[in-house]
């Protein structure tokens, strides 16, 4: 699995929807700055589709071949903090190979995503980070 740095920000914009987390795991929220975020992504020719939970957060799957891209959301530990990435999946032959070419289509999805973000005035801090 090919992934993008994790962009990380603030943003009081985004607020917990009632219940969502019992679709995720307990304290795990997303699914609005999900839904906000495909649709920028859409305006920006980005063919993104309707979120999915998962047990991390909420995933934005984006149409592309031939392997399969993602956004993933989530809040982060401050408040109003938030955490999304891109990434792809599939090509295990070509991992085992060495001839993944997922690379550019996730720093494509990566900087629309980061676009996305930092034209939004309620965003404040976005920056890299780095997993531990």
């Amino acid at each position: 699995m090919k992934k993008s740095p994790i962009l990380a920000f603030q943003s009081s914009k985004f607020l917990p929807v009632p219940g969502e987390d019992e679709a995720t795991n307990p304290g795990v929220f997303g699914k609005a700055l999900a839904e906000w975020l495909g649709a920028q992504l859409h305006l920006v020719g980005v063919a993104a589709g309707n979120v999915i939970p998962e047990d991390f957060g909420w995933v934005i799957p984006v149409t592309s071949e031939p392997h399969s891209l993602y956004v993933a959301c989530s809040n982060g530990e401050a408040p109003n903090g938030w955490r999304v990435f891109a990434l792809a999946e599939g090509g295990l032959v070509a991992r085992v190979f060495g001839i993944d070419k997922s690379g550019p289509n996730v720093d494509s999805l990566y900087a629309s995503v980061r676009r996305c973000l930092e034209i939004e005035q309620s965003v404040t801090g976005l920056r890299e980070q780095t997993e531990d």
